[in-house]
Protein backbone atom coordinates (compact mmCIF):
# COMPACT_ATOMS: atom_id res chain seq x y z
CA UNK A 1 0.00 0.00 0.00
CA UNK A 2 1.47 3.15 -0.85
CA UNK A 3 1.73 6.45 1.23
CA UNK A 4 -1.55 8.66 -0.33
CA UNK A 5 -3.39 4.90 0.01
CA UNK A 6 -2.82 4.35 3.66
CA UNK A 7 -3.56 8.25 5.04
CA UNK A 8 -6.79 8.12 2.30
CA UNK A 9 -8.13 4.96 4.52
CA UNK A 10 -7.06 6.00 7.99
CA UNK A 11 -8.53 9.84 6.96
CA UNK A 12 -12.08 7.69 5.79
CA UNK A 13 -11.68 5.91 9.58
CA UNK A 14 -11.22 9.16 11.75
CA UNK A 15 -14.33 10.87 9.63
CA UNK A 16 -16.35 7.99 10.90
CA UNK A 17 -15.11 8.03 14.49
CA UNK A 18 -15.88 11.46 14.29
CA UNK A 19 -19.22 11.32 12.84
CA UNK A 20 -20.12 8.89 15.11
CA UNK A 21 -19.55 5.25 13.04
CA UNK A 22 -18.04 1.92 14.17
CA UNK A 23 -14.79 1.08 13.08
CA UNK A 24 -13.24 -2.59 12.76
CA UNK A 25 -9.54 -2.78 14.00
CA UNK A 26 -7.49 -5.52 13.10
CA UNK A 27 -3.96 -6.54 14.36
CA UNK A 28 -2.46 -9.42 12.10
CA UNK A 29 0.10 -10.43 14.73
CA UNK A 30 -2.54 -11.70 17.43
CA UNK A 31 -5.10 -12.44 14.99
CA UNK A 32 -7.82 -10.33 16.95
CA UNK A 33 -10.15 -7.86 15.16
CA UNK A 34 -12.06 -5.72 17.21
CA UNK A 35 -14.97 -3.39 16.64
CA UNK A 36 -14.45 0.59 17.78
CA UNK A 37 -16.76 3.39 18.68
CA UNK A 38 -15.69 6.75 20.25
CA UNK A 39 -17.09 7.00 23.36
CA UNK A 40 -18.25 10.76 23.15
CA UNK A 41 -20.28 9.09 20.04
CA UNK A 42 -22.19 6.66 22.67
CA UNK A 43 -25.81 6.41 22.43
CA UNK A 44 -28.24 4.44 24.70
CA UNK A 45 -28.48 1.25 22.57
CA UNK A 46 -24.72 1.55 21.07
CA UNK A 47 -23.54 -1.21 23.93
CA UNK A 48 -26.41 -3.61 22.80
CA UNK A 49 -25.48 -3.19 19.20
CA UNK A 50 -22.19 -4.03 19.53
CA UNK A 51 -23.03 -6.90 21.70
CA UNK A 52 -25.53 -8.40 18.91
CA UNK A 53 -22.96 -7.59 15.93
CA UNK A 54 -20.11 -8.94 17.60
CA UNK A 55 -21.42 -11.74 19.67
CA UNK A 56 -19.33 -10.27 22.54
CA UNK A 57 -19.94 -7.66 25.87
CA UNK A 58 -18.15 -4.48 24.64
CA UNK A 59 -15.60 -2.72 27.10
CA UNK A 60 -14.38 0.41 27.88
CA UNK A 61 -11.19 1.42 26.70
CA UNK A 62 -9.36 4.22 28.35
CA UNK A 63 -5.53 6.00 28.11
CA UNK A 64 -3.24 5.84 31.00
CA UNK A 65 -4.06 9.30 32.13
CA UNK A 66 -8.12 8.97 31.85
CA UNK A 67 -7.56 5.93 34.20
CA UNK A 68 -5.80 7.88 36.59
CA UNK A 69 -7.91 10.46 36.72
CA UNK A 70 -10.98 8.34 37.42
CA UNK A 71 -8.84 6.49 40.52
CA UNK A 72 -6.86 3.66 38.91
CA UNK A 73 -3.42 4.60 39.94
CA UNK A 74 -1.33 1.61 38.87
CA UNK A 75 -2.40 2.25 35.34
CA UNK A 76 1.01 1.86 33.09
CA UNK A 77 -0.81 1.85 30.23
CA UNK A 78 -4.41 2.25 28.54
CA UNK A 79 -6.80 -0.54 30.38
CA UNK A 80 -10.25 -2.28 29.35
CA UNK A 81 -12.61 -1.95 31.79
CA UNK A 82 -15.90 -4.63 32.51
CA UNK A 83 -19.00 -2.84 31.76
CA UNK A 84 -21.64 -3.02 34.65
CA UNK A 85 -24.94 -4.41 33.32
CA UNK A 86 -26.90 -1.73 35.23
CA UNK A 87 -24.61 0.96 34.12
CA UNK A 88 -26.64 4.09 32.17
CA UNK A 89 -25.16 5.75 28.95
CA UNK A 90 -24.15 8.38 31.54
CA UNK A 91 -22.31 6.34 34.11
CA UNK A 92 -20.37 5.47 30.88
CA UNK A 93 -19.52 8.58 29.67
CA UNK A 94 -18.68 9.75 33.18
CA UNK A 95 -15.74 7.02 33.34
CA UNK A 96 -14.22 8.39 30.27
CA UNK A 97 -14.89 12.05 30.79
CA UNK A 98 -14.99 14.31 33.70
CA UNK A 99 -19.25 14.55 33.54
CA UNK A 100 -20.03 17.63 35.83
CA UNK A 101 -22.92 16.98 38.59
CA UNK A 102 -21.89 12.76 37.71
CA UNK A 103 -20.32 10.43 40.11
CA UNK A 104 -18.25 7.92 38.36
CA UNK A 105 -19.54 4.38 39.45
CA UNK A 106 -17.92 1.74 41.09
CA UNK A 107 -15.55 -0.42 38.69
CA UNK A 108 -15.94 -4.00 38.79
CA UNK A 109 -13.12 -5.40 36.77
CA UNK A 110 -10.17 -3.97 35.07
CA UNK A 111 -7.56 -5.48 32.08
CA UNK A 112 -4.54 -3.91 31.58
CA UNK A 113 -2.65 -3.59 28.72
CA UNK A 114 0.72 -3.06 27.30
CA UNK A 115 1.83 -0.06 25.33
CA UNK A 116 1.76 -2.45 21.83
CA UNK A 117 -1.71 -4.10 21.58
CA UNK A 118 -5.14 -3.39 19.99
CA UNK A 119 -6.41 -0.99 22.63
CA UNK A 120 -3.60 1.26 22.57
CA UNK A 121 -3.82 1.44 18.36
CA UNK A 122 -7.39 2.33 19.08
CA UNK A 123 -6.26 4.96 21.41
CA UNK A 124 -4.35 6.29 19.32
CA UNK A 125 -6.59 6.62 16.43
CA UNK A 126 -8.89 8.25 18.88
CA UNK A 127 -6.36 10.92 19.68
CA UNK A 128 -5.61 11.14 15.79
CA UNK A 129 -9.23 11.75 15.48
CA UNK A 130 -8.79 14.86 18.03
CA UNK A 131 -11.61 12.82 20.22
CA UNK A 132 -11.28 12.18 23.74
CA UNK A 133 -8.53 9.04 24.09
CA UNK A 134 -11.42 6.72 25.16
CA UNK A 135 -13.96 4.21 23.66
CA UNK A 136 -16.48 1.66 23.60
CA UNK A 137 -14.51 -1.89 21.79
CA UNK A 138 -15.81 -5.35 21.65
CA UNK A 139 -13.93 -8.44 19.93
CA UNK A 140 -15.25 -9.54 17.39
CA UNK A 141 -14.87 -13.54 18.54
CA UNK A 142 -16.54 -15.01 15.55
CA UNK A 143 -14.93 -14.06 12.60
CA UNK A 144 -11.53 -15.14 11.52
CA UNK A 145 -8.41 -12.68 11.07
CA UNK A 146 -8.48 -14.14 7.16
CA UNK A 147 -12.07 -13.35 6.99
CA UNK A 148 -12.44 -10.35 8.97
CA UNK A 149 -11.99 -7.69 5.67
CA UNK A 150 -15.11 -9.39 3.81
CA UNK A 151 -16.88 -9.51 6.81
CA UNK A 152 -16.13 -5.41 7.59
CA UNK A 153 -16.95 -5.58 3.63
CA UNK A 154 -20.27 -7.23 4.02
CA UNK A 155 -21.25 -5.34 7.38
CA UNK A 156 -20.54 -1.50 5.51
CA UNK A 157 -17.27 -0.88 7.96
CA UNK A 158 -14.33 0.65 7.40
CA UNK A 159 -11.45 -2.23 8.03
CA UNK A 160 -8.11 -0.77 9.33
CA UNK A 161 -4.71 -2.56 11.33
CA UNK A 162 -2.55 -1.31 13.60
CA UNK A 163 0.55 -1.10 11.55
CA UNK A 164 -1.68 1.45 9.41
CA UNK A 165 -2.93 3.64 12.46
CA UNK A 166 0.72 3.63 13.97
CA UNK A 167 2.40 5.35 10.72
CA UNK A 168 -0.51 6.84 9.56
CA UNK A 169 1.29 10.55 11.44
CA UNK A 170 4.57 9.85 9.69
CA UNK A 171 3.05 8.91 6.29
CA UNK A 172 0.73 11.82 6.23
CA UNK A 173 3.46 14.34 6.69
CA UNK A 174 5.60 12.20 3.80
CA UNK A 175 2.35 13.40 1.51
CA UNK A 176 2.62 17.53 2.18
CA UNK A 177 3.33 19.25 -0.86
CA UNK A 178 4.10 22.87 -1.68
CA UNK A 179 0.97 24.12 -3.47
CA UNK A 180 1.56 28.02 -3.90
CA UNK A 181 3.95 30.80 -2.87
CA UNK A 182 2.40 34.45 -2.34
CA UNK A 183 4.14 37.72 -1.72
CA UNK A 184 2.12 38.67 1.56
CA UNK A 185 3.18 42.58 2.67
CA UNK A 186 2.56 42.10 6.24
CA UNK A 187 2.82 45.45 9.41
CA UNK A 188 6.12 44.59 10.24
CA UNK A 189 7.42 44.08 6.89
CA UNK A 190 7.12 44.04 3.15
CA UNK A 191 9.42 41.14 2.33
CA UNK A 192 7.22 38.12 3.29
CA UNK A 193 6.23 35.32 1.66
CA UNK A 194 3.64 32.61 2.33
CA UNK A 195 4.00 29.16 1.07
CA UNK A 196 1.11 26.44 1.72
CA UNK A 197 1.87 23.23 1.91
CA UNK A 198 -1.75 20.44 1.76
CA UNK A 199 -1.48 16.93 2.05
CA UNK A 200 -1.89 14.72 -0.73
CA UNK A 201 -4.91 13.12 1.01
CA UNK A 202 -6.51 16.03 1.25
CA UNK A 203 -6.00 16.46 5.05
CA UNK A 204 -5.48 19.42 7.15
CA UNK A 205 -3.10 22.26 5.59
CA UNK A 206 0.44 23.90 7.05
CA UNK A 207 2.20 26.86 6.00
CA UNK A 208 5.20 28.89 6.53
CA UNK A 209 6.16 32.75 6.12
CA UNK A 210 9.23 33.20 4.59
CA UNK A 211 10.96 36.13 5.71
CA UNK A 212 13.76 38.63 3.83
CA UNK A 213 14.06 40.43 0.45
CA UNK A 214 16.07 37.72 -1.26
CA UNK A 215 14.25 34.93 0.12
CA UNK A 216 16.32 32.76 -1.73
CA UNK A 217 16.30 30.34 1.11
CA UNK A 218 19.90 29.23 0.94
CA UNK A 219 21.33 30.39 4.30
CA UNK A 220 22.85 27.81 5.95
CA UNK A 221 21.71 28.72 9.90
CA UNK A 222 18.20 29.47 9.05
CA UNK A 223 16.03 31.47 12.14
CA UNK A 224 13.00 28.98 12.58
CA UNK A 225 9.92 29.21 14.41
CA UNK A 226 7.53 26.21 14.91
CA UNK A 227 4.44 27.66 15.94
CA UNK A 228 1.30 25.43 16.64
CA UNK A 229 -2.41 26.98 15.45
CA UNK A 230 -4.00 28.61 18.89
CA UNK A 231 -6.98 30.38 17.76
CA UNK A 232 -7.45 31.77 20.88
CA UNK A 233 -4.44 33.19 21.72
CA UNK A 234 -2.92 34.02 17.70
CA UNK A 235 -6.56 35.21 16.30
CA UNK A 236 -8.48 36.34 19.56
CA UNK A 237 -5.73 37.33 21.63
CA UNK A 238 -6.63 35.22 24.47
CA UNK A 239 -4.73 36.41 27.98
CA UNK A 240 -4.94 32.79 29.05
CA UNK A 241 -2.04 32.12 27.10
CA UNK A 242 1.10 33.27 26.09
CA UNK A 243 0.87 32.08 22.30
CA UNK A 244 -0.20 35.19 20.35
CA UNK A 245 2.44 36.99 21.84
CA UNK A 246 5.54 34.43 21.53
CA UNK A 247 3.82 34.41 17.36
CA UNK A 248 3.96 38.51 17.16
CA UNK A 249 7.75 38.55 18.65
CA UNK A 250 8.97 35.75 16.88
CA UNK A 251 7.71 37.56 13.65
CA UNK A 252 9.21 40.88 14.60
CA UNK A 253 12.45 39.05 14.96
CA UNK A 254 12.60 37.85 11.88
CA UNK A 255 11.34 41.07 10.47
CA UNK A 256 14.29 42.69 11.68
CA UNK A 257 16.81 40.46 10.85
CA UNK A 258 15.64 40.48 7.40
CA UNK A 259 15.53 36.46 7.22
CA UNK A 260 13.72 33.87 8.94
CA UNK A 261 11.10 31.11 8.79
CA UNK A 262 7.72 30.79 10.58
CA UNK A 263 6.46 27.03 10.14
CA UNK A 264 2.20 27.30 11.43
CA UNK A 265 1.47 23.55 12.15
CA UNK A 266 -2.40 22.77 12.32
CA UNK A 267 -1.84 21.30 15.27
CA UNK A 268 -4.70 22.98 17.75
CA UNK A 269 -4.40 22.84 21.76
CA UNK A 270 -0.93 21.35 21.66
CA UNK A 271 -2.66 18.53 19.30
CA UNK A 272 -5.81 17.81 21.48
CA UNK A 273 -7.96 19.84 19.03
CA UNK A 274 -10.24 22.98 19.85
CA UNK A 275 -12.61 21.11 21.00
CA UNK A 276 -10.77 19.77 23.64
CA UNK A 277 -8.45 22.64 24.16
CA UNK A 278 -11.71 24.29 25.28
CA UNK A 279 -12.58 21.47 27.16
CA UNK A 280 -9.25 21.19 29.22
CA UNK A 281 -10.20 25.43 29.73
CA UNK A 282 -13.56 24.36 31.74
CA UNK A 283 -11.91 22.29 34.04
CA UNK A 284 -9.08 25.39 34.58
CA UNK A 285 -12.21 27.21 35.44
CA UNK A 286 -12.64 24.97 38.42
CA UNK A 287 -8.86 24.76 39.69
CA UNK A 288 -7.06 22.20 37.48
CA UNK A 289 -3.71 23.80 35.87
CA UNK A 290 -2.85 22.85 32.00
CA UNK A 291 -1.19 19.80 32.69
CA UNK A 292 -3.85 18.46 35.02
CA UNK A 293 -6.51 19.61 32.75
CA UNK A 294 -5.36 18.08 29.79
CA UNK A 295 -4.59 14.61 31.63
CA UNK A 296 -7.92 14.51 33.25
CA UNK A 297 -9.40 14.46 29.92
CA UNK A 298 -6.90 11.62 28.97
CA UNK A 299 -4.05 13.60 27.06
CA UNK A 300 -0.44 13.87 27.74
CA UNK A 301 0.66 17.75 28.33
CA UNK A 302 2.01 17.57 25.02
CA UNK A 303 0.75 15.38 21.54
CA UNK A 304 2.18 17.26 19.53
CA UNK A 305 4.48 15.40 16.48
CA UNK A 306 6.77 17.47 14.33
CA UNK A 307 6.98 15.26 10.82
CA UNK A 308 5.34 17.93 9.12
CA UNK A 309 7.77 20.56 10.29
CA UNK A 310 10.45 18.32 9.13
CA UNK A 311 9.10 17.61 5.86
CA UNK A 312 8.55 21.36 5.06
CA UNK A 313 12.27 22.27 6.22
CA UNK A 314 13.46 19.04 3.50
CA UNK A 315 11.28 20.48 0.72
CA UNK A 316 12.49 24.24 1.82
CA UNK A 317 16.15 22.59 1.79
CA UNK A 318 16.79 23.79 5.13
CA UNK A 319 19.44 21.91 7.38
CA UNK A 320 20.44 23.72 10.37
CA UNK A 321 18.65 26.26 11.98
CA UNK A 322 18.44 28.53 15.09
CA UNK A 323 15.24 27.56 16.98
CA UNK A 324 13.27 30.82 18.47
CA UNK A 325 11.38 28.44 21.51
CA UNK A 326 11.68 28.41 25.18
CA UNK A 327 10.73 25.09 25.21
CA UNK A 328 13.92 22.64 24.96
CA UNK A 329 11.46 19.49 24.06
CA UNK A 330 11.43 21.03 21.04
CA UNK A 331 14.90 21.16 20.50
CA UNK A 332 15.04 17.62 21.36
CA UNK A 333 12.58 16.46 19.32
CA UNK A 334 13.34 17.97 15.96
CA UNK A 335 17.16 16.92 17.09
CA UNK A 336 15.54 13.31 17.15
CA UNK A 337 13.80 13.68 13.22
CA UNK A 338 17.14 14.87 12.32
CA UNK A 339 16.94 18.71 12.46
CA UNK A 340 20.74 20.59 13.45
CA UNK A 341 19.31 22.78 15.69
CA UNK A 342 22.63 25.02 16.27
CA UNK A 343 21.24 27.31 18.79
CA UNK A 344 18.21 28.18 21.13
CA UNK A 345 16.66 31.35 21.07
CA UNK A 346 14.19 32.54 23.74
CA UNK A 347 11.24 34.61 23.87
CA UNK A 348 10.25 36.86 26.77
CA UNK A 349 6.91 36.96 27.89
CA UNK A 350 5.36 39.41 30.52
CA UNK A 351 2.48 37.71 32.60
CA UNK A 352 -0.52 39.42 33.29
CA UNK A 353 -3.32 37.82 35.67
CA UNK A 354 -4.84 35.63 33.34
CA UNK A 355 -2.14 33.80 32.39
CA UNK A 356 0.43 33.74 35.47
CA UNK A 357 -0.28 30.20 36.48
CA UNK A 358 -0.28 29.07 33.23
CA UNK A 359 3.05 30.59 32.55
CA UNK A 360 3.88 29.06 36.23
CA UNK A 361 2.82 26.06 34.92
CA UNK A 362 5.04 25.99 31.88
CA UNK A 363 8.17 26.31 34.06
CA UNK A 364 7.21 23.83 36.88
CA UNK A 365 5.93 21.29 35.09
CA UNK A 366 6.22 21.34 31.46
CA UNK A 367 10.26 22.14 31.71
CA UNK A 368 10.57 25.22 29.43
CA UNK A 369 13.23 28.29 30.11
CA UNK A 370 11.02 31.22 30.83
Amino acid sequence: MNNNTLTIKIERAISELRRGGKLVISDNNSGMSVLLVASEMIQKNTVEEMSNIALSRPNIILSKNRCKAIGIREANGPNSILINNSWTQEDILSLCMPLTGHIVPKIDGVLPENNEGIVSSCILLLRQSRLLPAGLMVLISNVSIEQINKWAFTNNFVNVNVEEIKSYEKQKAKNLKMEVKAKVPISYTENCEIIIFRPKDGGNEHFCLVFGKNRNLTYDQALLRIHSQCITGDVLDSLKCDCGQQLKQSIKLMAEADEGILIYLAQEGRDIGLLNKLRAYSLQENGMDTVEANEDLGFNDDERLYYPAKEILDQLNIKKVKLITNNPKKVEHLTNLGINVIKRISIKISPNKYNKKYLETKLNKSGHIL
